[in-house]
């Protein structure tokens, strides 16, 4: 059997594989980012467990009987977490494993081979590639650290601090914060106020949050000053990391495969934003690539990395 596994900061998913690489069972586990959980990594361990466990007691299995486990972890960012993420893997009792930062994982499944770039934005942000040497490379994920813009959260943050500046110290009537007003049938400063520490809540009012997004897309869409401006803002930070994975990688086959992934490009963006982080990359980026949206999950991924890593020979 085989296990491939997304981690992130809300859900991990965890699939389970047979001999001929087909789903032969799924689990949906909780936060697996040791950034999150108030056990730092010791709550990655058990929650890694508790999810592997859940998946394999009921079919008769136990984790010597995996022969092999790819994983993408959220939190997974530096040489320092990849130490301690290793040692977990190897105390949980898996023999054979290949864990990194999940952002690897949508190269692995939507590139060609195995080899481009994948720019994710979910909840935050992050640029991963590969190259044809199987060499690795992460950019962003260290939110206002890495200067990163364009995730759940950064959209969030900037489209309230916008409507705050205008509902709260009267510095602009604004199309943003007249259309937040009505989304969310606000007619006092207090309501307003009350909707920050709803927004603060991603896990209670997860609804709320995609609606912030959604109206931020409406009136980019629409032409509202500030929301071009944080657009602008995402397009720019998307370009900037993508370029300077095609300079820290050596790619020799063109066009380079570029991926975008996570919610806000698969599921919140519209069309007028993907155009305008297309040129933004094109000004910037001198080798030749293309540009899809992902269309499988992240886990796919990892259970595509298996595949190539078995099928090739590499591994008898």
């Amino acid at each position: 059997m085989y296990l491939a596994i997304d981690g992130g900061g809300t859900k991990t998913e965890y699939l389970l594989l047979n001999q001929e690489f087909e789903t032969v069972g799924r689990h949906l586990g909780g936060c697996i980012n040791h950034d999150f959980l108030e056990s730092g990594w010791e709550g990655t361990k058990r929650e890694l467990l508790r999810g592997t466990k859940a998946l394999i007691d009921d079919r008769g299995y136990v984790i010597s009987d995996i022969k092999d486990a790819a994983a993408g972890l959220a939190g997974v960012d530096n040489g320092r977490d990849q130490e301690e993420i290793e040692r977990i893997f190897g105390e949980i009792g898996f023999r054979e494993f290949t864990v990194c930062n999940d952002g690897f994982l949508t190269v692995w499944g939507e590139c060609p081979d195995g080899v481009g770039i994948a720019y994710n934005c979910g909840t935050a942000v992050c640029c991963a590639g590969i190259d044809e040497r199987g060499r690795m490379e992460k950019t962003a994920g260290f939110d206002e650290w890495s200067g990163d813009a364009g995730g759940g959260n950064w959209i969030v943050q900037n489209v309230f601090r916008l409507v705050y500046r205008s509902l709260v110290l009267h510095r602009k009537e604004t199309a943003l914060a007249e259309a937040y007003r009505r989304r969310f049938s606000l007619k006092t400063e207090a309501d307003f106020l009350n909707s920050w520490s709803m927004l603060k809540d991603p896990a209670g009012y997860p609804d709320m949050r995609k609606d912030v997004i959604a109206l931020f897309f409406e009136q980019f869409e629409a032409g509202e000053e500030g929301a071009l401006e944080l657009a602008q803002q995402m397009a720019a930070c998307g370009a900037e990391n993508i370029q300077a994975m095609t300079e820290r990688l050596a790619f020799s086959k063109f066009p380079v495969s570029v991926v975008l992934t996570g919610s806000i490009h698969t599921k919140a963006a519209n069309s007028t934003y993907l155009a305008l982080l297309e040129t933004r990359m094109r000004e910037r980026i001198a080798l030749p690539f293309t540009i899809t949206v992902a269309s499988g999950t992240p886990t796919e991924g990892a259970a595509m990395h298996i595949r190539r890593k078995w099928e090739s020979g590499a591994l008898a």
